[in-house]
């Protein structure tokens, strides 16, 4: 009688040790499941975060060629010493630019308007702030601006005049890996120029070939088709 309870008692443990064990893979096949999803929803909130950056970097593109566009009759002016405007900056740079640039005498630089860069008055001995003029024409900007490379050097009054594109800081940013390529132009003479929004064309024997990266400009140059 003694082992018959005994063995029922086994028994009915094995049945529980069963039970357990199944309810146990129950609770694993569960969690593993969950686990799935998650891991399912966290691939598809990635694949959405993922389509969010690339829409986000689309649109400020966008917003950035726009505002590059909206400034392309625009020149930003620096070396100009503050205050010589004497709150005039339209008279004052249609005064003295044409014969700064070698242009004809009284040249009509049709300006819609002209300001010095926002920003605090610097203080004595640092550099002065730029000068933003708004052109009527986009020519009468090529004008100003080739007339600046041709001469090489812009002087007024022993201070040292740049005119340059009025480009947002971002393209300023992208157009950064041409600066030195430049200078290695110019060291060898050859004919190029800088085209919107960031393509570097070098023009030799007639030929122009354009560039959007300083290694594949660099290569063209140091492998001979520069030279």
């Amino acid at each position: 009688e003694d082992i018959k309870n005994i063995m029922a008692e086994v028994k009915s443990a094995i049945q529980n040790l069963q039970t357990s064990r199944d309810n146990l893979g129950i609770r694993i096949t569960e969690t593993e499941n969950r686990i799935s999803r998650i891991e399912d929803d966290r691939t598809t909130d990635n694949q959405r975060i993922q389509q969010l950056e690339q829409q986000l970097t689309i649109a400020a593109d966008h917003i950035d060629d726009l505002e590059n566009r909206s400034r392309c009759n625009n020149v930003r002016i620096m070396g100009f010493p503050e205050g010589v405007e004497e709150g005039n900056p339209m008279a004052f740079l249609q005064r003295v630019l044409p014969g700064s640039l070698d242009l004809e005498a009284g040249a009509d630089l049709e300006m819609e308007r002209a300001h010095r860069a926002l920003g605090p008055h610097p203080a004595q001995g640092q550099c002065p702030r730029a000068f933003i003029v708004k052109l009527l024409q986009y020519p009468t900007h090529e004008r100003l601006l080739g007339a600046a490379r041709r001469k090489g050097q812009v002087m007024w009054q022993e201070n040292q005049i740049s005119l340059y594109p009025d480009l947002s800081r971002d393209l300023q940013m992208k157009r950064q890996w041409s600066g030195d390529i430049r200078k290695l132009l110019q060291e060898k003479q050859l004919k190029y120029g800088m085209f919107y929004p960031a393509i570097l064309k070098i023009t030799v024997n007639g030929e122009t070939t354009a560039f959007t990266s300083p290694e594949e400009d660099r290569k063209f140059i140091t492998t001979g088709r520069g030279s």
